[in-house]
């Protein structure tokens, strides 16, 4: 997702967004403090590696019980889209998907849904050894 975004801020031209790292600060406590001031990139990476580690074990819980493939690993992006909502929401950090710009809401879609599609692969090959690129 990461490197996602970093592409398409090179071809939007679009700035760093300040809400994962609003948010990892005020539940950590240090929102409005000269930490959080300074160092807003490590906390947005804290905050994109923490959730996207939080979230891709239950993909790989879905993988080792059967449930696979392209059409789950699409399913689980809305699954992903929920889990920052809640967590974003409950610092305040950030309004519901449907308030923000379209072009916004366009973009953290498309993010997500390639997270979800790249753990997806990823579990579902080296959880359940199925390869969706593997002619049988």
């Amino acid at each position: 997702m990461l490197l996602s975004s970093k592409f398409e801020q090179l071809i939007t031209h679009r700035p760093n967004s300040y809400v994962p790292a609003r948010t990892i600060a005020t539940h950590l406590g240090l929102y409005g403090t000269t930490f959080a001031s300074r160092h807003w990139v490590l906390l947005n990476h804290a905050h994109h590696f923490g959730m996207a580690i939080l979230m891709a074990p239950l993909r790989a819980i879905m993988s080792y019980y059967g449930i696979i493939g392209p059409v789950t690993s699409y399913f689980f992006g809305g699954v992903r889209l929920v889990g920052d909502q809640i967590v974003e929401n409950a610092a305040g950090a950030s309004a519901a998907p449907w308030k923000w710009p379209i072009q916004e809401q366009t973009v953290d879609l498309v993010h997500k849904t390639v997270y979800a599609f790249v753990v997806g692969y990823l579990t579902d090959k080296y959880v359940r050894g199925v390869d969706w690129f593997r002619r049988y």
